[in-house]
């Protein structure tokens, strides 16, 4: 908190002083040492415009030590004085260190669609008690991807209903682009050859427990699974963990790729709580909810929305996860109820978002001048 509420507020004082630099684009992130998924889409859209400076920082601050932290940090905050944008997608704390400056225009592109789990400061250990301030400072813009999440993350990230715009979420453009499948679909069968010709069971379990702690629920039934589906000669079972989890859970299904090109080749998706069901319900492909600790969870997070009124079946019988609930819901999927999420939850995205949220940015700057 000293470093956080004392050292960078006075590194942006000190180097706030003269205009902001006009078209200066800063791209962050304490999650990754590369640019999120979330943020690709926006990048390529901004490295084509002439009127844009870019300046990425990207770095990861669970290895790189309490030292290394500070230092991009501090580093960050100087250029951030300056800047006429910064875009995040995570919670980025060096963004709500400061009072803001009035030309700086901060944008939250978040990383996940609707609004399901609760998170922020509407759920229980996300946000440390011991910090001071919000978390969310200084957001001008917070994109999401329908208005009927509007009222619950402004509930989470306790800032008015103004800073959050249905303008869709810019990640979700790659799913309307038909070369990103194509090239999704040949570096699965690439990697997966023996998937050829099967259908392909995604299996894609939040964490539980807390980022410097966290573990998979659910994985003795879902390993189950995994070899009844093998032994039936027509499917293949394929693992995507939370990146919070490093460790293997279920022997040969883990794969390296993004979960995001896993989308297309899915045939079902199997999940629990994971935002992924928003924006896999783009593809209007069957998903299967398995929540055997579905009442603990609930009681110990809880959900903005019932999760009976998601577009699959619940199993909250460990027991019950096997082929033949598999197969069913692939035979009985309603492709309506399907659509009928998507209109009340990802209504924004549709290919257009990324121009959507770019076009009201300078519009937005422009008004403001």
């Amino acid at each position: 908190m000293a470093v956080q509420n004392i050292i960078l507020p006075l590194a942006y004082f000190f180097y706030r002083s003269g205009p902001i630099t006009k078209g200066l684009v800063i791209f962050a992130d304490a999650h990754h040492d590369k640019c999120p998924v979330s943020m690709e889409c926006i990048l390529n859209r901004i490295k084509s415009d002439d009127d844009f400076t870019i300046l990425e920082f990207y770095h990861d601050f669970s290895r790189c030590g309490s030292i290394g932290s500070l230092r991009y940090s501090i580093q960050f905050m100087i250029l951030y004085a300056k800047a006429e944008f910064v875009f995040i997608c995570d919670n980025f704390l060096p963004v709500s260190a400061c009072v803001k400056r009035r030309g700086t225009t901060v944008i939250q592109l978040w990383h996940a669609c609707g609004a399901f789990k609760k998170f922020g400061y509407d759920t229980a250990g996300d946000i440390p008690k011991y910090y001071k301030g919000n978390v969310y400072k200084n957001y001008d813009l917070v994109t999401v991807s329908s208005e009927e999440c509007i009222e619950h993350f402004s509930s989470a990230m306790r800032l008015d209903k103004s800073v959050f715009k249905a303008l869709g979420v810019s990640r979700t453009d790659m799913y309307f682009n038909e070369d990103f499948i194509e090239r999704s679909k040949e570096r699965f069968y690439k990697e997966n050859p023996n998937a050829k010709g099967k259908k392909v069971a995604l299996w894609t379990p939040t964490f539980r427990g807390n980022p410097a702690n966290p573990y998979t629920e659910g994985s003795e039934s879902a390993a189950r699974l995994a070899d009844e589906l093998s032994k039936s000669g027509d499917w293949y079972f394929i693992t995507k963990q939370h990146p919070h989890i490093k460790k293997s859970v279920i022997e040969n299904t883990e794969t390296d790729i993004p979960t995001e090109m896993l989308f297309a080749v899915a045939d079902l998706l199997i999940t629990d709580y994971s935002s992924v069901i928003y924006e896999y319900a783009l593809f209007k492909k069957p998903i299967l909810i398995f929540a055997p600790d579905l009442e603990q969870y609930k009681s110990q997070r809880g959900f903005y929305i019932d999760i009976n009124s998601l577009p699959g079946e619940v199993i909250i019988d460990a027991e019950s996860l096997t082929l033949e609930t598999v197969e069913k819901a692939v035979s009985q999927f309603d492709e309506s109820k399907m659509q009928c999420f998507i209109d009340r939850y990802m209504t924004a995205c549709d290919g257009k978002s990324t121009d959507r949220i770019i076009d009201y940015i300078k519009e937005r700057n422009k008004d403001e001048r």
